[in-house]
């Protein structure tokens, strides 16, 4: 069900060939809510190679984010980041060749892709097939959300990016609405 959901999924949002989506679905956990910064890659690979396309669907209404950065492997740290809410059902699509933090709280949901085009990653299997009611997962339609230009107060954390060991003190939005989508310039203090 959830591959069929996914197929869906990258019929209404993406276009072209792709040779494999990965995917996963994160429980945050009391007192493990946050996942940091890192790169998506091949992790069975010596070679750093990084999906075309990263993407997540929230299951659950929350005030926790997703945060994205401008960061490419090697860099030490970023310029810029963009802070998505959880809503549910919302859809985030990236780079896959950007590092990216869960900043979850309790409770939340979420349903992570990663899409590959040039190839599979080393130990991609397909799920067991099961038996399930086929229907349409992807109806309607779709709201775009806006990026909005955030300028007010900031909480600062800091964090280091599990791929390169790097620490930096980011700047996340104080003022925040659930469900909506911050672009913060000059994210590090």
């Amino acid at each position: 069900m959830v591959e069929e959901y996914i197929q869906q999924w990258y019929k209404a949002f993406l276009t072209g060939y792709y040779d494999g989506i990965e995917y996963w679905v994160y429980q945050s956990q009391e007192g493990n809510s946050f996942d940091g910064f890192h790169f998506d890659k091949d992790e069975m690979d010596p070679q750093i190679e990084h999906p075309k396309w990263c993407g997540c669907v929230n299951l659950t209404f929350d005030r926790s984010a997703t945060c994205i950065s401008d960061m490419t492997y090697g860099s030490i740290k970023p310029n810029e980041c963009v802070f998505s809410y959880g809503n549910e059902a919302k859809t985030l699509i990236w780079d896959g060749n950007v590092a990216w933090a869960d900043l979850a709280g309790d409770n939340d949901c979420r349903l992570y892709m990663n899409v590959w085009t040039k190839r599979r990653p080393k130990g991609l299997l397909r799920s067991k097939e099961i038996e399930f009611m086929r229907q349409v997962y992807m109806t309607g339609m779709y709201k775009k959300d806006k990026i909005i230009q955030y300028s007010g107060s900031f909480t600062h954390h800091t964090h280091i990016c599990g791929d390169l060991f790097d620490q930096f003190i980011l700047k996340e939005p104080a003022d925040r609405e659930s469900g909506a989508t911050y672009r913060v310039p000059d994210c590090v203090v």
